[in-house]
């Protein structure tokens, strides 16, 4: 069984074929990556100029508001700074017209006070002193011959007439005092509208100052926008330029990757002869 072992004579392994096909393979994948290569940089310069065409109507976009938002805060400031001074005046009418309001009011109470009370007596004793002295001067008169104009009929018609006097300045001295209650709450109204005004013009104030910080912000985005739109050409110049680096590079590396495989290529069968 040894002999015949020993006998055969000794095959040689047939040559591997594997690197070969592992250089063919690779030689496929460093064209395909750059061909890849060139595609993606297509596509990047085309994204660059899309995203950069967006990105320069955005600037616009954003410059063209912020004008806008610093002409309107401008106006609303102009506009709150009106309403102001007219509710200063108003506040200032209002006072005027609380202090006559308020003069208005103790005037009409005093008099209708009086008219309730001193000169509806007044009128009463006067009406009450006729009557009398009218029949005084009957007594008087029936000592006297003739026939003449009696002075205690003009007396008693005097005192007649001044009868209801009394009872309607009462009642119009009621309704002058009820008008000068009324007056006292048109003044604490006119106070309240006073102070109310004072808060708005405070409120007014605070916005004045708000609207000018919001204009000063408006212009300095637009002014931003601007220099950003200035220089926008620039940047997606240099952007194109990196795309283009990067793409080329990686082209040019995969290009001198496939010579070293080819050259590597060459050199094995060489080798193995």
């Amino acid at each position: 069984m040894l002999a015949e072992s020993t006998d055969r004579p000794f095959d040689p392994p047939e040559p591997s074929r594997r690197p070969a096909d592992g250089l063919s393979i690779a030689r496929h994948l460093l064209v395909t990556v750059a061909v890849l290569a060139v595609i993606g940089t297509v596509l990047g310069l085309l994204l660059v100029q899309r995203v950069g065409t967006t990105y320069r109507d955005g600037l616009a976009a954003t410059a063209d508001g912020a004008d806008v938002a610093a002409l309107g805060a401008s106006s609303a400031e102009v506009l709150a700074g009106d309403i102001v001074d007219l509710a200063d005046a108003a506040g200032r009418s209002i006072d005027e017209a609380r202090e006559f309001v308020v003069i208005a009011s103790g005037t009409t109470d005093d008099l209708g006070d009086a008219l309730a009370t001193n000169i509806a007596d007044g009128v009463s004793g006067t009406s009450n002193v006729a009557d009398d002295l009218a029949s005084f001067i009957e007594s008087i008169e029936r000592f006297i011959p003739g026939n003449r104009d009696s002075l205690a009929e003009d007396l008693r018609l005097l005192a007649d007439s001044l009868e209801p006097v009394p009872d309607q300045l009462r009642s119009l001295g009621a309704e002058l005092v009820a008008s000068a209650v009324s007056l006292e709450l048109a003044a604490d109204t006119l106070t309240g509208i006073s102070v109310q005004l004072d808060q708005v013009e405070l409120s007014i104030g605070e916005a004045r100052t708000a609207l000018v910080e919001v204009e000063d912000l408006s212009a300095d985005v637009a002014e931003r926008a601007r220099r950003g739109l200035d220089r926008s050409d620039t940047d997606l110049m240099l952007v194109r330029l990196l795309v283009l680096v990067l793409g080329l590079g990686t082209a040019g590396a995969v290009i001198a990757a496939r010579r070293a495989v080819g050259v590597l290529g060459r050199d094995t069968p060489a080798a193995t002869s």
